[in-house]
């Protein structure tokens, strides 16, 4: 078997011994995947799993290096059923050593034993930075060697995550204030910041939520800004990898229907049950019952699944002759549909039934019922059975307002999150009203461009604002990222929400009156210049207690420093604190959300900062 170029990246678990050493463990079953891993379980096992390998395999851990270190490998733990394995370890391609597995035959079971090397005898110096340690099996039979863990010693330093070493991070990055735009002296430390954060591994997931609470404020500033590092890069397109699939609602494959029993299965919040039911036996047909029960999330969590229709998609395996398939599904409404029947008469094609929106409740009773009838002497199996959300139409936009350097469109939604709210928008310059609104949306002209405009507000109707100071020269757009959701929401909502019964806008002024559904108001005046987008909020009529409801609600997304819509807020420009971490509360009159480390998520999406005046 020729050599295999296989990369892993495993996890690293650090045990400090002192302040200059540290042991580092190097767990190669937690690796990511790769073409041909082969995982398996073993009991005795440090994290009871190996990574199985065989002659002309090479596997690759990297690692970055807090600081410069001498690196030994003291122990490969493996083991072996068979001849002996000859295995050579490498760092950056200076070889430190072999190891030779111990040879023993005893039909599997000395699989299950684990050996230690020993230290190789030899060490390398490395600099700071990102490393690579190789391991290849040089010599082996056909059964292979399985590898348990590495243990490393570093003279000084430790281990970090290898994705750290490509962080170009500013340590100087800070946003000051003086009295005068703080009102420190005058409204002392009356905003609260809260932390109702939550990690997640999407990046397309707004997992930070911060509700900012006051005593009594009436006049506050939002403002966008152009980040303060320095980024070549405008990457803007989402990213939905570790992401809950955008479509599919679930997935089932391989129910072989021929069973002679019930058979109940369970994958995840799905239980599928299987009922061969009685067979005709003047004409040799024999049917099956295939109920299907799931969960869905709703608009409690934010989501539309449990709203929105679907696309149920069946394909059968092992087809000789027609099979006939009826459907029904169970819901919101606690019962049964009619059934709709289909003619299947191939393999491996997609026949599909359609559920009307609205059909599905939140949480847990959705069901669905095929009865697929066929001869019996037919081996019937369904090789997979997909439930997919339907496809979202468009968003209908209509421009209300364009004298060449502001435009103003209103936008409806397919199925805004929001079921049955929508909000009316009145021009105040013709007094024109727009019904069935989603959100609104205002442009700019750019000055350095004969034709083009750009976003610089958006307002839906929870109350959400997207707020993006002007494109910068040379470039066409740039992305949002961080928004903040203005008027009272509930803090302890996975997806807060402010609506909004009616808006009121000046195109020329661009002020807007906002009137909420729960009978708040405000004053809105929007100001735009070439590096920063501001929102002066004034005259605030508050319909709830400021002490329980707070109405202004910073809402990102952060993943890991480098993969982040925010990573820092600072606090009056005295204090900076990670985003998600070492804080529950915060006190103070101006707070800036912002980034220290160059993002690969909305690069050049603006820094946040609120400023509570008075």
């Amino acid at each position: 078997m020729g050599a295999l170029p296989y990369t892993v990246y495993a996890i690293l678990l650090v045990v400090s011994e002192s302040v200059q050493a540290s042991s580092v463990v190097l767990e190669a079953e937690n690796a990511v995947h790769f073409e041909g891993k082969q995982v398996v379980s073993r009991l005795n096992a440090s994290g009871q799993a190996t990574l199985k390998m065989y002659k002309g395999q090479t596997v690759s851990f990297e690692f970055c290096l807090t600081t410069d270190t001498k690196l030994e490998v003291q122990n490969l733990w493996y083991s072996n059923d068979g001849k002996s394995d000859l295995i050579t370890v490498t760092v950056d391609d200076t070889k430190l050593g072999e190891v030779l597995t111990q040879m023993q035959f005893k039909s599997g079971e000395a699989w299950n034993i684990f050996k230690p090397s020993g230290p190789l005898g030899s060490s390398v110096y490395l600099s700071e930075g990102k490393h690579k340690l190789k391991l290849r099996v040089k010599k082996g039979d056909k059964y292979g060697v399985e590898i348990d863990k590495i243990e490393l010693f570093l003279q000084n330093g430790q281990l970090k995550n290898s994705s750290e070493c490509m962080l170009l991070c500013f340590d100087d990055i800070s946003y000051n204030y003086s009295i005068a735009d703080t009102g420190v002296g005058r409204n002392i430390s009356r905003g609260r910041l809260v932390q109702k954060s939550r990690p997640t591994l999407c990046a397309e997931e707004d997992n930070v939520n911060i509700p900012i609470f006051y005593d009594s404020a009436r006049k506050f500033i939002i403002s966008a800004n152009h980040p303060q590092y320095m980024a070549v890069a405008n990457n803007r397109m989402p990213d939905w990898e570790n992401c809950k699939m955008a479509q599919s609602l679930w997935s089932l494959q391989d129910i072989d229907l021929s069973q002679a029993q019930r058979v109940t299965l369970t994958s995840g919040v799905d239980t599928i049950s299987v009922t061969p039911l009685d067979t005709d036996m003047q004409s040799n047909l024999t049917s099956y019952e295939l109920i299907i029960e799931f969960s869905l999330d709703g608009p409690s969590l934010g989501m539309m699944d449990s709203e929105t229709g679907s696309i149920i998609k069946v394909s059968f395996g092992g087809i000789i002759h027609p099979v006939d398939v009826s459907m029904q599904y169970f819901g919101r409404w606690s019962q049964w549909s009619e059934s709709t029947s289909k003619t299947i008469y191939s393999n491996k094609t997609w026949d599909t039934w359609k559920v009307p929106d609205f059909t599905w409740r939140e949480g847990q009773g959705n069901s669905i019922r095929l009865i697929i009838t066929a001869l019996k002497i037919e081996r019937i199996e369904i090789e997979e059975i997909v439930m997919n959300k339907r496809g979202l139409a468009m968003d209908q936009s209509m421009m209300v307002y364009d004298d060449g350097m502001t435009i103003i469109e209103v936008v409806h939604m397919d199925l805004w999150w929001r079921i049955n709210e929508t909000m009316t928008l009145k021009t105040l310059n013709d007094d024109r009203v727009f019904q069935r609104v989603d959100y609104f949306r205002i442009y700019r002209k750019i000055p350095w461009s004969e034709n083009n405009f750009c976003q610089v507000f958006v307002m839906y109707q929870d109350g959400n604002v997207r707020l993006l100071p002007i494109t910068p020269h040379g470039l066409d757009w740039i992305p949002f990222g961080s928004s903040i959701l203005i008027g009272h929401s509930d803090p302890m909502a996975v997806r807060p929400a402010a609506p909004l019964r009616h808006a009121e806008i000046d195109p020329k002024e661009l002020t807007i009156k906002l009137t909420y559904l729960d009978g708040s108001f405000l004053f809105l005046k929007l100001n735009v210049t070439l590096n920063e987008t501001m929102v002066i909020l004034s005259d605030v009529v508050y319909a709830r207690s400021l002490a329980s409801y707070p109405f202004l609600t910073f809402r990102s997304m952060w993943v890991a420093n480098g993969n982040t819509d925010v990573d820092h807020v600072s606090v009056d420009g005295l204090e900076t604190h990670p985003i998600l971490s070492g804080w529950s509360t915060l006190r103070g009159t101006a707070f800036a959300f912002f980034r220290k480390c160059i993002s690969k998520h909305n690069t050049l999406s603006p820094d946040i900062r609120v400023n509570i005046i008075d």
